[in-house]
């Protein structure tokens, strides 16, 4: 039988919580899954995901959102065209009418203006964990734009972070505090689902994304969430990250059990560089060692990702907040003349 929703996955995080909303589901349904080509290592998560009989059918398109034409100009039976054949060759779902929902958790990619160009009504997750709270400056200038109300009006053009008028729903972990959006927001906080799953539903998730148990934990453990510094360009090379990671590890963990959990998109060989450490699957969201472990670290650390300010499993979080990137960025070559 054919599943009648579909989840688009950019994210690691997003497909957690495809997952968490199947776990919970009281139909316990399979959903299809769009894993986009930003989401690293899909083809594995695609395979358990298939596995664990949550997903019916699996989709990998190899589009790039760069490559997706940009229509706003052209007339709605045009883009329509264009949009299909480019969906065809990249490898998107064609046949939308049979779902019940589509889910996707950001809009501003290829995928959403696909949904957009197809007439296709979705239902907008939350694409971090309080993405929406306060004041959201995109949504501001998108919203100023002196022909916001007609574009919205007529469906001409793209608009993004929920305000398409074919989204069906937002959902956000508190809708008290989101001041966008009112009448169309829906409560769903993936934390207190977690919080709520019983131990086979928690072993599904760890066989999902973890593919693994973890060591033993002592008290005098530190775990160091790293980024992708040099991934997302914040430094210049690799040598950097490694000088940046250096130094937080030797003032924040030195003689303590090393644990190492990083972002999906990090490349960094941890292991070469710390070879006592534990380095953590790097596909697993971190949110899982709060809810699918039996694990209590002595201390979290980690500078400028949420995933520490998130986390909750172990007894000292440090937010790091005092490194200027400046002093770790080799200076990038000068560029030739001529």
């Amino acid at each position: 039988m054919a599943a009648n929703r579909l989840f688009i996955c950019h994210t690691q995080y997003q497909a957690m919580v495809s997952v968490v909303k199947l776990l919970r589901a009281k139909e316990g349904a399979a959903a299809d899954f769009w894993l986009s080509a930003a989401l690293p290592a899909r083809e594995d998560l695609a395979a358990r995901l298939r596995q664990e009989g949550l997903a019916h059918r699996t989709f990998l398109p190899q589009d790039l959102p760069q490559r997706y034409p940009a229509l706003q100009q052209t007339t709605r039976p045009l883009r329509l065209a264009l949009s299909l054949k480019h969906a065809a060759a990249a490898g998107f779902p064609l046949r939308l009418g049979g779902y019940a929902e589509i889910c996707l958790y950001n809009d501003w990619n290829s995928a959403g203006r696909y949904l957009q160009d197809r007439g296709v009504r979705y239902l907008l997750g939350e694409d971090t964990y309080n993405y929406l709270n306060g004041p959201n400056h995109w949504i501001d200038d998108q919203a100023a734009a002196p022909d916001f109300a007609r574009r919205q009006r007529a469906g001409a053009g793209y608009l993004f972070w929920g305000a398409y008028r074919g989204v069906t729903a937002l959902e956000v972990a508190n809708p008290a505090v989101v001041p966008y959006y009112a009448g169309r927001l829906r409560k769903f906080d993936v934390f207190a689902h977690l919080r709520d799953l019983d131990k086979a539903e928690r072993a599904t998730l760890r066989r999902v994304f973890a593919g693994g148990e973890i060591p033993p934990v002592g008290p005098n453990s530190c775990l160091f969430l790293s980024r992708g510094y040099y991934a997302d360009r914040e430094v210049f090379c690799q040598e950097d990250q490694d000088r940046l990671c250096r130094y937080i590890v030797e003032k924040y963990a030195a003689g303590r059990q090393l644990f190492i959990k990083t972002h999906p998109r990090d490349e960094t060989d941890y292991q070469a560089l710390f070879p006592d450490a534990v380095v953590l699957n790097r596909f697993m969201p971190a949110e899982l060692l709060d809810y699918c472990f039996d694990v209590r670290f002595g201390r979290a650390v980690g500078f400028y990702t949420n995933a520490v300010r998130n986390i909750h499993c172990a007894d000292e979080i440090i937010d790091i907040q005092d490194i200027n990137l400046a002093d770790f960025r080799t200076p990038p070559p000068e560029q030739e003349k001529g």
